[in-house]
């Protein structure tokens, strides 16, 4: 997903005044560059397509000012990058992350930015770090008058019998939390997006599975009340051009069965082919967008959370925000904060009212 992304952000950048540089990192942690990831057909042969790029690092100290070549040219290898000499160093005047969960939206690479001192796009460290970690996340924003349902923060640790937890001691804890105490309840990792690893306990069996299956993606993981009648709400919230952050058109994305929003409703529907719909990315979710059947002072209470967190959180560039409504009482409460979206949430914004297009984000 982080790759439709930045293929995405590339293809609708202005490349007469600006030269995307891209760059892939690999599951092992290495970094890479080379036209061929401008292809996006170049992804399928991963991971011994690799070979037909250039080895790069950017060093965790100022100065260096852009990416150093690492590895020596290997027989055949191109000569040139980007149709120039090979350097030993890559120039690079800013950085735009586009990576989604773990090291690359929850603050790690904002840290080797401010390590290296260079110019990235997005969010600092700490909102970052913030944004990522869901039961923090809804603990600040509660202490800024932002709604969030019940929660409760499990760690790995209380899980293991040589210092006295187990996973009946952990669901008793659970269920003495003020608004846990009766199912369903949801379960997801704390620090992960994307609803991987998230599970609906209807009862005590239900609720063993999804908290064994959570501990799978992450070491703490968060448990919350299910809205059993709900409308999941999001919006993109931009930095304008003075202090007051703006907000897009409001969507409601919809599942494929009627229920919870699974990955696959999130990056592999939408509508065509698997291969087709994949490519899409997040812009390839069935969603309802500007709803006519929302009414206004709903949309408007979205809109003023949404700005409302951006601001509490200190985030900067584009944001999404999460937003679910109870639908027997009509509050709406936050959910979560995707503070590197996938797609960057365009498709919100062409929509809007001034209309943002992806080239002008």
């Amino acid at each position: 997903i982080s790759i439709i992304t930045a293929l995405q952000m590339i293809e609708a950048m202005d490349t007469v005044s600006l030269e995307p540089v891209p760059v892939y990192v690999s599951t092992d942690g290495r970094w890479y560059t080379g036209e061929k990831l401008l292809d996006r057909s170049f992804y399928k042969g991963l991971p011994g397509s690799l070979s037909q790029l250039q080895e790069v690092v950017l060093y965790p100290f100022p100065g260096v000012g852009g990416l150093k070549v690492l590895t020596e040219k290997k027989k055949g290898f191109a000569p040139t990058i980007f149709g120039k000499s090979e350097p030993d160093i890559v120039p690079v005047d800013v950085y735009i992350p586009a990576f989604h969960g773990s090291y690359g939206e929850d603050g790690c690479i904002q840290g080797l930015f401010e390590l290296a001192d260079v110019a990235y796009v997005g969010c600092n460290v700490v909102s970052a770090a913030m944004g990522m970690n869901k039961y923090h996340c809804k603990m600040f924003l509660k202490s800024h008058d932002i709604p969030v349902l019940p929660a409760i923060l499990i760690e790995k640790e209380e899980l293991d019998p040589d210092h006295g937890g187990s996973l009946k001691s952990v669901k008793e804890k659970i269920l003495a939390t003020d608004g846990l105490g009766e199912y369903p309840l949801f379960v997801k990792p704390a620090s992960l997006g994307s609803s991987i690893g998230l599970g609906k306990a209807g009862d005590e069996k239900e609720l063993d599975a999804a908290i064994l299956e959570a501990f799978k993606y992450d070491s703490a993981l968060i448990v919350e009340p299910c809205l059993e009648n709900k409308m999941e709400i999001n919006i993109s919230v931009m930095e304008g051009e003075g202090p007051t952050p703006k907000a897009s058109v409001v969507e409601i994305p919809v599942a494929e069965e009627g229920g919870e929003l699974t990955y696959e409703d999130k990056y592999i529907r939408g509508g065509g082919k698997k291969s087709a719909s994949l490519s899409q990315g997040m812009a390839g979710l069935t969603r309802i967008i500007d709803p006519e059947d929302l009414e206004q002072k709903y949309k408007d209470l979205a809109a003023d959370y949404g700005v409302r967190i951006f601001k509490a959180l200190g985030c900067a560039g584009t944001a999404r925000i999460d937003l679910m409504m109870d639908l027997k009482s009509n509050d709406i409460y936050f959910n979560e904060i995707n503070t590197l979206p996938g797609s960057m949430a365009y498709y919100l914004w062409a929509k809007s009212e001034p209309m943002v297009l992806y080239t002008d984000m």
